[in-house]
């Protein structure tokens, strides 16, 4: 089962920041691609008549960003005869969904925009084989996109099959860079400690408001994941305050505790 611990990480994702506490509950990816030997464990197909083991490769970070800054990433070179479904499958790691984790987040840069996928099957327990889509909107630089299995509740699955470029009609080939996979539940922080210090957010997921707590706060900022501030609240010295979020359109966020010590950043999901 390729469970990495997180503290692997030579560089760390600016905002998908973890606990690192000993009191804490250990966080994994499902898949980091820090190991080049990530590359055994994940098969590709369907990528046209040339396609070969070798068409996926673990590779420096072709663009670290503010998403993104860890230093291995997966590549995937798709050729021009490729099937529209090219992708790559791995039986490593078996996924139970449940009420906690049921949200699925794969870090994609492309060159273009198209429908990445991901894919449950060969489920220990009945479950029905879902493949759910979303269209990557930002080229050339590192997005989140999150797949929520929530349907499939209960039910666990010993294949993940990731689709990185699913167009209708196949017209070229790409390149496709994917990294981090893994449960919302477990990427996103519920509490972490800066010096002694920890910053929680509650709830998260969130509806109408959260609560973004840290000592001797003077703001808190509200960005979007491509890093774009949306809001920023200032007030007086305060360890604990409620942020209006009902404008929010669903979706990945951070919330920034503003310090005269420094800023720190954890991510939560408006619902």
């Amino acid at each position: 089962m390729n469970l990495k611990f997180i503290g692997m990480k030579r560089t760390f994702t600016l905002f998908i920041i973890l606990a690192f506490a000993i009191t804490a509950n250990a966080q994994f990816y499902l898949y980091d691609f820090e190991d080049g030997a990530d590359t055994t464990i994940w098969v590709p197909f369907a990528n046209g008549k040339t396609g070969t083991k070798k068409d996926i490769s673990v590779v420096l970070n072709p663009k670290m960003d503010t998403i993104n800054s860890t230093d291995s990433v997966m590549m995937f070179v798709v050729h021009d005869d490729a099937d529209p479904w090219v992708g790559m499958f791995s039986d490593a790691a078996t996924i139970t969904i449940s009420e906690e984790s049921h949200i699925l987040l794969m870090m994609v840069y492309k060159t273009r925009t198209s429908p990445v996928g991901l894919k449950l099957e060969l489920s220990l327990n009945a479950g029905a084989t879902t493949s759910l889509y979303k269209d990557n909107t930002v080229v050339e630089g590192w997005q989140i996109l999150s797949f929520d299995f929530a349907a499939l509740k209960g039910k666990s699955y010993a294949r993940l099959t990731v689709f990185p470029d699913f167009p209708s009609k196949r017209d070229s080939g790409t390149v496709a860079y994917l990294d981090n996979i893994g449960f919302q539940d477990q990427i996103n922080t519920v509490v972490k400690e800066f010096e002694g210090s920890q910053m929680k957010i509650y709830p998260n997921p969130a509806d109408y408001r959260v609560a973004v707590m840290y000592p001797e706060m003077t703001g808190i900022k509200i960005s979007n994941i491509q890093g774009q501030e949306i809001k920023t609240v200032r007030f007086d010295r305060a360890d604990s305050k409620v942020v209006e979020i009902g404008e929010l359109k669903p979706g990945m966020y951070f919330a920034t505790a503003l310090t005269a010590k420094g800023n720190f950043t954890m991510q939560f999901m408006k619902k």
